[in-house]
Order: structure tokens, then C-alpha cells, then sequence
């Protein structure tokens, strides 16, 4: 039940008083709806291998474009293709020359590869059209061996195989058959497909085969359910995988195929599980990548670590990661971001970087808010890690506060862009978010810490929170609602129907108002056996699942709720939050009640969207002034 938050707006900053005549500039406007719900400006850019061009999809409809580097203004020019057909996926094949896969849905779905000119946007199609797969995938691709290898699944099966493409003539030929349970498929340096990762029941497992000419087998034992990532070593039986160490977080280890076991540990962060590492050529890890209170990236490898401090360097305070370069690794395209910015693309060489493009360019010179990492202690002594986010332009100080805990709930915030916090902000609120007890990312006995404690621990956390603001003096005590989606709809519409007088209101999309049919249409997704470890999980020591229900609580709601859901959610049935609108109206409680048509567990449609941010916006508004 993992959400993720949408669109929001941005804060205001002052007046700038100029001298006789005396006159005011206006102060910067906050993005409007349109302009926060705007679909990015560029996704997935990548560098051509001699960094002459970029190719990327931009807005309004994702359309194939080339950013020329020769260009001082890197304007991109938008790549005609054929009437009808629609961008799949898309990659450099050499200097001036793209692959790409186009997908036509009239009639029988088809597909076809396709070579297109980056100067001249001629497109020649390679090999035979053919049946259109269900997710396809560009797994690996070597341009000097002239061969790629794409993961799909045809309707013949439930499981994908994976296909050996020519880059010069389209021919595809089968390189690893379709397996039953086996979804993800392992790939080396070489281009050979080593090892699959498939789930049977509540059980995983891993085939592997040492070499191209090998059968598939399991090995003498079962694969370890925790082991997150493996990567093979090229022409071994060894490699690497990221399992769960004695301290119960997520580190890095050495693993041996052959046998389907774990090695010596590699390397362990003190305060974080690992997110992921990357080997490099000689087949070591070159580093790896955490988040404790933000993104990060150990370089292990002497000239990437010098690369990512040159790199920081010249964009300072903000999370940088290479998405691209070129084959000389001459030059960078480097995705640069924080809290207060959904992104922007730099060209790094030279020890220099130079603006390509932004994520949304209409919130460029608008007020954004400030985010910063905190750290307090729960009633029991337990530190709760999390992000406060101010007003722009506001001393902190009596602030109204929105306390919006998160979905999940075994997720975790981060210091990550989120439209909704910023929206709030924009208001002139404070926004707390907790990764209270159960969230991810701290080890398994931070996630552990949550079990049996929906409504109870995790949303003390959250309550404790307020307290610590209050205490310092950053926020009127008197001034606090919460806000959440999924689990943290839950988590609102239990602090209505508890209320203990800590907020004066409560936002829920999304959320779950019955435990028990929400456990109930859990089921059909579960074995058996996996589904009574997750009922126990939530339910923990209380009594039954009604009574963590905010709906059996409903006849004591009293503060001002708004209700929110999808009709489409097939995550948290829509029904989940008709119950406790029902129960509401039977009992004559005042509340605002929405529901979007074809919407699913997150919004998808703009239009939902800014109607979505308006209720809020006018709710509280009504309910606790900023």
C-alpha cells in the first residue's frame, strides 16, 4: 500500500521596497495549479556515445527529441515519427543514430525496431514487424559486438524470456526461454544472461548458469529472500548481492552462485541499509548507494570518487548523479536535484556544468520552501528521523502545521521534491514528516519496531512530533491538522476518530477506514501462510482488527475530516473510504466527501489533480488558517 504524493505549490517571499518614486515589486507568485501539475518538461536523457547529442523524450506528449551539444542554447528539435505509432524505448546505436521501438495499437498490437537518423529523422525499420509483448525491457546492449538483449513476455506465457537482437539486421533470436516463476533476469559485463530470480509462493529462488552454453539450475539451495540485488562476475561462479547483516541492515557481501550463498561482507553503512552498488569493468564494486537523511553515493573506485567531488563541487547542496556519459566518459549528463527542486540535467566536463534542462521549468524564479532533515525522541526514547519543511520567508515561529505522515507503511521519506509538501508551504504552513517506527531504510529493527503498531506506536511518533515542534516553539500547538494518503489516510482519519486534541483536522486519499476488509481483499494477493504473518503483523497484541478501524470509532468524530479516494483504486479499494462517508452521514457527522471517476491509488489525471489541491487548499482554509 506504498503511495506516492503529487503536485503542490510554492511559498511567497517578501516585498523589495526601491527608492523614490517609491513603489513595490511584486512579490514572486506561487505556481499555479497548472503549472505544478505540468508533465515533465524531459524524461530518460541520454548522451550519445561521442557526447556530440542528447536524445530525450520532452512535453507536451513525451515526443522523441535531440538536444544538439554543438548548439550554444542546446535547443532540443522534436523527431518526426511515423503517424500512428508510439514511442516504447529508445537507445544510442552510434554517433548520429538511434534504435528505437515503436508500438502501433490499431488493429492486432504490433511492434518493430527501428533505426533513426539523429540529423535528418529518417527512420528505416530492422527485421520484421511482430505481435506486441507485454514489458518489454532493454536489458543490456553492446554497440561494438552489434548485438542487444531485450526481456519480454508473449502471450503464450506468464513469464518473460529474453531476446538476442542484431543491431544490423533486426533478427531476433532466443536467448533464454521463458521459465515458470522466474521474473527478473541477471545479466554480466559480457552481455550473457547468468542467473534469474523467480518467486513460488512465499518462497524465492535463483537458477544460474555459469556461462552462455550452460544449462540453468538452483543450485544446492534456495535463494535468500532478503538478497535485494545480485550482479554475477564475468567468467566466475562468484559475485556480489545485498543481504541483510547480523546488525539487521542491508549491506554489501560477496556471494557465491554455484552454491546460493552469501560471502564475506564487503562493506556496511553504520545508520542505513544499501539502496544499491554498481561493479566496475574489472568486475569489483565501484561503490554504493545509501539514504540516511539523503541520497548518497560511496564511491569505492579512486577516479569516480574525484569525479563525484568535482561534480558537487561546482553544484553544491544538492544530490548529483551521472545518468549518462559519454563512451570516454569525457562527458557527464548529471540529473541535479533537492527538497525544493524537481530536478535539472547539467553537461559536466571540464570541471565545469552547463544547464540543459529542467524538470518543470514554470517553477523556475517561484518561492519553493526550504526542507531540512530533524531528529527526535519518541515517549519511549526511540529517535524518530524525519524532514521539517517552513514557509518560505516565515520565521519559524508559531507556525500552523500540517503533520503528513507516509504511505506504506514499511516506506520511508526522504529528502526528495514533493509537490504536496511545497503546496502546503505555499499556504504558510510547517510540514512534518515522520519515518516513524516501521519505516524502511534503518535496519530491520527500526521496520520490526512497527510491527503491531498501526494506530498505536506509529501514530504516537507522529504525535510526538508535534510536541517536540511545539516545545522548541516553531508551531502553535493550537494550529495542527494531518494529512496523509494510503496508510497516512489511515493514519488522518485515525487521529479524527481518536481524537486526542492534538489537530484541529484531518485529510485523507486514499486511506483505510476498515482494517478487517481491507486484510479481506488483501487475501486473493497472498499464500496462505504469508497472508496470517501480515494479519499479524498489523493486528500485533490488540484485541481485533475493528477495533484499529477508524470507522468503528466514527460516532466520536467530531473535528472537520475530508475524504478523498479513486474509483479505479485497485490498491485500497474505493469502498474503503465510502464506509466511514457512510457511516458519517448515518450519523449526521458534518464532513466533505469526493471520489474521482477512473482514478486509480495515485491520481493520473491533471484535471483530478488541481480539484484535489482546490478542496484542500479551501479546507483548510475554512478549518486552520495559514
Amino acid at each position: 500500500m506504498a503511495y506516492l504524493p503529487w503536485a503542490g505549490a510554492a511559498a511567497l517571499a517578501g516585498i523589495l521596497v526601491f527608492s523614490s518614486p517609491v513603489r513595490a515589486d511584486p512579490e514572486p507568485r506561487a505556481p499555479t495549479a497548472a503549472e505544478l501539475l505540468a508533465p515533465p518538461a524531459i524524461e530518460d536523457p541520454q548522451l550519445s556515445p561521442d557526447g556530440s547529442g542528447i536524445a530525450a523524450r520532452i512535453a507536451p506528449r513525451g515526443q522523441l527529441a535531440l538536444f544538439d551539444l554543438a548548439r550554444p542554447d542546446a535547443t532540443p528539435h522534436p523527431l518526426a515519427l511515423p503517424r500512428g505509432e508510439r514511442l516504447e524505448w529508445y537507445v544510442w546505436r552510434g554517433p548520429g543514430r538511434l534504435l528505437a521501438s515503436l508500438r502501433r495499437d490499431e488493429g492486432a498490437p504490433m511492434t518493430r525496431l527501428v533505426e533513426i537518423e539523429s540529423g535528418n529523422g529518417q527512420v528505416v525499420q530492422l527485421g520484421q514487424a511482430r505481435p506486441a509483448e507485454i514489458g518489454e525491457e532493454l536489458l543490456h546492449i553492446d554497440r561494438k559486438a552489434g548485438f542487444l538483449l531485450l526481456k519480454a513476455q508473449d502471450r503464450r506465457h506468464d513469464t518473460p524470456a529474453v531476446w538476442r537482437v542484431d543491431l544490423a539486421t533486426g533478427l531476433r533470436t532466443l536467448a533464454v526461454a521463458a521459465q515458470p516463476h522466474v521474473r527478473d533476469w541477471v545479466v554480466d559485463g559480457a552481455g550473457v544472461v547468468r542467473a534469474g530470480m523467480g518467486e513460488k509462493g512465499d518462497r524465492s529462488f535463483l537458477v544460474y548458469r555459469r556461462g552462455e552454453g550452460d544449462r540453468f539450475s538452483r543450485g544446492e539451495g534456495a535463494a535468500d529472500p532478503d538478497i535485494a540485488q545480485f550482479a554475477p562476475v564475468q567468467g566466475s561462479d562468484q559475485g556480489y548481492a545485498l543481504a541483510e547483516a547480523p546488525s539487521g541492515r542491508i549491506a554489501l557481501y560477496g556471494y557465491d552462485f554455484r552454491r546460493s550463498r552469501l560471502g564475506a561482507l564487503v562493506y556496511e553503512n553504520d545508520k542505513a541499509d544499501l539502496d544499491g552498488f554498481e561493479l566496475g569493468p574489472d568486475g569489483k564494486p565501484a561503490g554504493v548507494a545509501y539514504t540516511d537523511d539523503r541520497d548518497r553515493m560511496l564511491w569505492f573506485d579512486g577516479t569516480a570518487r574525484s569525479r563525484q567531488a568535482a561534480i558537487d563541487a561546482v553544484l553544491p547542496g544538492r544530490t548529483n548523479r551521472i545518468v549518462s556519459a559519454s563512451d570516454d566518459r569525457a562527458r557527464l549528463l548529471v540529473y541535479s536535484a533537492t527538497a525544493s527542486d524537481p530536478g535539472t540535467y547539467y553537461l559536466f566536463e571540464h570541471g565545469q556544468a552547463r544547464r540543459i534542462a529542467a524538470i518543470n521549468p514554470a517553477l523556475e524564479g517561484k518561492p519553493l520552501a526550504a526542507v531540512t532533515s530533524i531528529a527526535y525522541a519518541a515517549r519511549d526514547g526511540l529517535t524518530i528521523q524525519g524532514y521539517l519543511t517552513l514557509p518560505a520567508g516565515r520565521e519559524a515561529r508559531d507556525l500552523p502545521l500540517i503533520v503528513m505522515p507516509h504511505g506504506g507503511p514499511f516506506a520511508r521519506d526522504g529528502w526528495d521534491y514533493d509537490p504536496w509538501v511545497q503546496y502546503l508551504a505555499g499556504k504558510g504552513y510547517a510540514v512534518l514528516q515522520p519515518n516513524y517506527r516501521g519505516s524502511t531504510g534503518f535496519g530491520r529493527k527500526m521496520t520490526e519496531r512497527g510491527d503491531g503498531q498501526w494506530g498505536r506506536g506509529m501514530q504516537d511518533d507522529a504525535d510526538d512530533g508535534v510536541a517536540w515542534l511545539a516545545g522548541r516553539g516553531a508551531i502553535d500547538p493550537k494550529r495542527v491538522c494531518i494529512m496523509g494518503a494510503s496508510y497516512g489516510g489511515y493514519a488522518a482519519m485515525w487521529a479524527a476518530a481518536r481524537d486526542k486534541g492534538i489537530y484541529r483536522c484531518a485529510i485523507s486519499y486514499a486511506g483505510i477506514s476498515d482494517v478487517r476488509a481491507q486484510l479481506d481483499y488483501d487475501h486473493k494477493t497472498f499464500e496462505e501462510r504469508a497472508f496470517r504473518a501480515w494479519r499479524n503483523r498489523i493486528q500485533g497484541r490488540a484485541p481485533s482488527l475493528e477495533s484499529l478501524s477508524p470507522v468503528t470509532y466514527a460516532a466520536g468524530l467530531t473535528m472537520p475530516i475530508l475524504i478523498a479516494h479513486g474509483t479505479a483504486d485497485q490498491t485500497v479499494p474505493v469502498d474503503q473510504s465510502e464506509r466511514m462517508h457512510d457511516a458519517l452521514t448515518r450519523l449526521g457527522k458534518a464532513h466533505e466527501f469526493v471520489e474521482y471517476a477512473g482514478e486509480d491509488h495515485t491520481m493520473r489525471d491533471p484535471a483530478n489533480e488541481a480539484d484535489f489541491l482546490a478542496r484542500v487548499g479551501k479546507f483548510l482554509d475554512a478549518h486552520n488558517p495559514g
